[in-house]
C-alpha cells in the first residue's frame, strides 16, 4: 500500500469524543462523559473518509476539519480530488473495493492502526465493501455504517419500494423484471413506465417508455385501441434490456407527475441527526445533480423521520422523491450513503456532531438554512447551460449561478478545484478503455450491485 504524505497537523488533540452505538465505541463513550462531566474542551477526532473523488467528500473533509478534527483519506482513484487539500492529513491508495474487497478491509484496517483511527466514515459506494467488513473494522475504531443486508435492500431498487409499502408509506407501483417475458408483460400494460437497474446511480440506462396515451387512461378509456405511435418498439425495448437475467434485475416503475426533490440525512438507531432537502433543478445527465437550494418541506421531513425510525437505521442516507401537484409524496429511490446534500451545510452547522451524537439528550436535528445555495460550477457551465430549453430556465440558471457557492473551490484550499480537471481527465480515460459514460468511469473501481461475498 503506498501512501501520499500531505501533513498539516491540527492543534488542540484532547477533549471530548464521539459517542457511538458501535461496536468498539465504548472507549470513546467513557471518556466522552469523563471528560464531559469535568468541563475540558471538545477532543479533536482522528477520522478516515472514503471516497475522496467526490465533491461531497470533499466538502465533509472540509467541515470535519474545520471543526478541529484530523482527517485521513483513503482512495482507490489516484486522481481524486481530496489528494491535494490542506483539510487532509494523509492520503493513502488503496485496492479498488469490486477487485480486492478483502485487500481492501486489510489496507483500511492497516490505516487505522497505524495513524490512530477514532472512526471511519465511508461516503460513496464503496460503503458495501466497508459494510462487509464491519465486523472486522469495528473492532479497532468506530465505523459509521449500517449492515450489510440492510444497506442491500435500500440500495435495490425493488427492495426498498417494498419495504416502504411495508411500513405503511405510498408508493409507485413497480414489477421486477427477471426475463425477457417479464418485459413483455411490463409493455401489455397501458401508461407511462421507467425501466431501470434495480442496481444503478447516476440515472444511468434509465429510459421511459409510454405504452397509452396518458389522457387516454385517464379517462378510463380502456377499450379504446392506442394510435400505433404510442405502442413502444418491443424489440428496442429488449435489445437496451438484452442483459437481463434474476442475476442482473430490473424494474418497471411508475411514471409519477410533479416536482422532484432529493433529500440528504444522517441518522443514528434509528433518529434523524441532520436533514436537508433540496429540489432537482439542473442535473448531469438524466440522475445527478448539479445545483443545489435548501428548502422546508414538512412532508418530505415527515416521511424521511418515519422510514428511518422504522428501518432504525444508522448511517448517511439519501431519497430521490416525487411530490404531486396534491401533495403526495412518492419515493423513488433511496441511496443509503453521502449524496450531494452535504454541501448545503456549513462549518458552522457543525455537521460533525451529527455521526456520533456529541451528547447525551441533544435531539436538535442539524439542518442547513433555507435558501443556502451551492452548485457543481463546471457541471453548471456544460450540462446545465445545455439544458436550457427556455427564458424562464434560463433565469434560473443565472440565480443559481450567481447566487450558489462552487462546492469545490475556496480561497483557502484552491488545489482541489485544479485537481478536478485531472479527475475528469483520469475519468475519461476510464471511459474510452471501459466503453462505458464518464459518469459511470467515475464509479467503475466501487460500484457494487448486490454481489454475494465471494
Amino acid at each position: 500500500m503506498n501512501t501520499s504524505s500531505r501533513q498539516r497537523m491540527r492543534e488542540e488533540e484532547e477533549g471530548q469524543g464521539w459517542q457511538g452505538g458501535q461496536e468498539g465505541a465504548e472507549r470513546q463513550e467513557s471518556q466522552g462523559r469523563q471528560e464531559g462531566q469535568a468541563g475540558q474542551e471538545e477532543r479533536h477526532q482522528r477520522i478516515l473518509l472514503t471516497g475522496g473523488r467526490a465533491p461531497a467528500t470533499l466538502d465533509l473533509a472540509r467541515q470535519l476539519a474545520a471543526a478541529g478534527h484530523q482527517v485521513y483519506m483513503a482512495e482507490s482513484c489516484p486522481a481524486h480530488l481530496c489528494v491535494h487539500s490542506r483539510a487532509i492529513v494523509r492520503n493513502y491508495d488503496v485496492p479498488k473495493p469490486n477487485e480486492d474487497p478483502d485487500g481492501y478491509i486489510s489496507a483500511l484496517q492497516e490505516i487505522i492502526l497505524q495513524e490512530k483511527i477514532d472512526g471511519l466514515i465511508p461516503t460513496c459506494e464503496e460503503i458495501f465493501f466497508v459494510a462487509r467488513g464491519l465486523e472486522r473494522l469495528s473492532q479497532h475504531c468506530l465505523v459509521f455504517t449500517d449492515s450489510l443486508n440492510k444497506l442491500r435492500r435500500l440500495h435495490s431498487k425493488w427492495d426498498f419500494i417494498g419495504r416502504a409499502r411495508e411500513f405503511g408509506l405510498l408508493a409507485p407501483t413497480t414489477s421486477l423484471l427477471t426475463s425477457q417475458e417479464d418485459v413483455k408483460a411490463a409493455l401489455a400494460v397501458p401508461g407511462k413506465w421507467v425501466f431501470k437497474p434495480v442496481y444503478s446511480r447516476f440515472g444511468a440506462k434509465v429510459f421511459v417508455v409510454q405504452t397509452r396515451a396518458a389522457s387516454t387512461v385517464a379517462k378510463g378509456e380502456r377499450n379504446k385501441e392506442p394510435d400505433k405511435a404510442e405502442i413502444p418498439d418491443e424489440t428496442e425495448v429488449l435489445e437496451k434490456m438484452k442483459h437481463l437475467s434474476p442475476q442482473q434485475p430490473w424494474v418497471a416503475q411508475q411514471f409519477m407527475e410533479g416536482t422532484a426533490y432529493c433529500s440528504y440525512s444522517i441518522a443514528k438507531q434509528g433518529k434523524l441527526t441532520a436533514h436537508a432537502v433540496y429540489p432537482v433543478r439542473f442535473t448531469a445527465g438524466p440522475g445527478a445533480c448539479i445545483s443545489f437550494e435548501a428548502v422546508h418541506h414538512p412532508d418530505i421531513d415527515r416521511w424521511v423521520e418515519h422510514f428511518v425510525s422504522a428501518e432504525q437505521f444508522t448511517g448517511q442516507i439519501s431519497f430521490d422523491f416525487i411530490v404531486t401537484d396534491d401533495g403526495q409524496v412518492y419515493p423513488i429511490e433511496c441511496n443509503p450513503r453521502a449524496t450531494s446534500g452535504l454541501h448545503l451545510f456549513r462549518a458552522e452547522d457543525r455537521i460533525d456532531q451529527a455521526f456520533f451524537h456529541h451528547e447525551e439528550g441533544a435531539e436538535q436535528i442539524i439542518t442547513p438554512r433555507p435558501g443556502r445555495k451551492a452548485i457543481i460550477s463546471l457541471a453548471m457551465l456544460s450540462y446545465g447551460l445545455r439544458s436550457i430549453r427556455s427564458w424562464f430556465k434560463f433565469k434560473e440558471w443565472l440565480r443559481l449561478f450567481m447566487g450558489g457557492k462552487d462546492v469545490v473551490f475556496r480561497f483557502r484550499d484552491p488545489q482541489p478545484f485544479l485537481q478536478q480537471f485531472k479527475l475528469l481527465w483520469w475519468n475519461a480515460k476510464v471511459s474510452r478503455q471501459q466503453h462505458i459514460s464518464i459518469l459511470e468511469a467515475s464509479t467503475n473501481d466501487i460500484e457494487w450491485n448486490g454481489e454475494e461475498e465471494k
